[in-house]
């Protein structure tokens, strides 16, 4: 996939499922779990689709904005957390160009962004979630380990991706294999959790 791929009619035709899910993520409640995030963590969904991990986030009782550049997704993520009876900041916008004010974020949460980010991109990307967290704020990312997967093409998460374009202004945890789950199955991916230090 590219960054110009029509994400607003892949929901307008419901034609997302493969990257849609019925639950939060597994991995991130687990660290939900683990009481890594103070009380009054401000956490950030971005490309947070149906909203299912934002929503999951405010239920945890954490401020929470979800960006993504579908309003159809939106709408979808809007009417999920009326219905969960929760608040989420929902932003429309781009992860090149995020809506969200300079050092005002504890926590990125990135479920299959960065894996369909093209490479010309990626240190924007770098640089957007740089310029959003606070400092030792964290960003998680998960995506798929290989270029092709499921018909998809998709700029794998590896190593070599985190130090190229996050080693000067993150310490990077290492990159893990996970299973990523969606409503059709499995997809074999990679986690890595990041801390900004400077």
């Amino acid at each position: 996939m590219s960054d110009s791929y029509d994400w607003d009619t892949a929901y307008k035709n419901h034609s997302f499922e493969h990257w849609e899910f019925n639950y939060p993520s597994p991995e991130l409640s687990a660290l939900v779990a683990t009481g890594s995030f103070k009380k009054n963590c401000k956490m950030l969904d971005v490309g947070c689709g149906g909203g299912l991990d934002a929503i999951f986030l405010a239920q945890s009782r954490f401020n929470v904005i979800g960006v993504d550049i579908s309003p159809t997704a939106l709408k979808i993520a809007k009417r999920r957390a009326k219905k969960a009876n929760v608040k989420v900041d929902w932003r429309l916008g781009n992860i090149l160009d995020l809506p969200v004010e300079n050092e005002s974020i504890d926590f990125v949460t990135d479920r299959g962004l960065f894996h369909v980010v093209e490479d010309k991109n990626r240190q924007t990307y770098s640089s957007e979630v740089h310029r959003v967290l606070k400092l030792h704020g964290r960003l998680l990312i998960r995506g798929a380990s290989k270029e092709s997967s499921t018909g998809d093409r998709f700029n794998p998460v590896t190593e070599e991706a985190m130090k190229k374009y996050f080693s000067s202004t993150f310490k990077i945890g290492p990159v893990l294999p996970l299973p990523l789950f969606s409503t059709v199955g499995v997809m074999d991916g990679r986690i890595v959790v990041l801390r900004k230090t400077k």
